[in-house]
């Protein structure tokens, strides 16, 4: 992992003034209801807030409304440090809005995750 650390991902925030992490907060995956959460490296190549965004801008031109303050300013952070941020997100704006003509994309629920195993209670 330290050829990768100080190579490719070293020269992808070698222009960055810090806020290097994200962490994505999402709902308890286990039964006992602990917080659960998401750590991952910005303007990396599965960065979520980067993909939530183009899908955003995806249905938002596909019902022709315009785009909120929330929206722009989602893209001027998912772009701001990416080398060529606005192409990129253009492109998979427009990658998702190719998959969604042809319904290829199909949501699932999440398998929900027991913690503790069913015990029988009958005495």
């Amino acid at each position: 992992m330290l050829p990768i650390l100080f190579g490719p991902i070293r020269e992808r925030y070698a222009n960055r003034p810090g806020g290097y992490t994200r962490v994505l907060r999402i709902e308890p995956l286990k039964e006992d209801q602990a917080a659960s959460a998401i750590l991952e490296l910005v303007d990396g190549p599965k960065d979520m807030r980067f993909a939530l965004t183009a899908k955003t801008l995806a249905n938002l031109r596909a019902q022709g409304k315009e785009v909120n303050e929330v929206t722009a300013g989602n893209m001027e952070k998912v772009t701001r440090f990416r080398e060529g941020g606005q192409q990129k997100l253009e492109e998979m704006v427009q990658r998702i809005m190719a998959l969604e003509e042809k319904d290829e994309v199909v949501m699932e629920e999440p398998k929900k995750r027991r913690v503790y195993p069913e015990q029988n209670r009958s005495r």
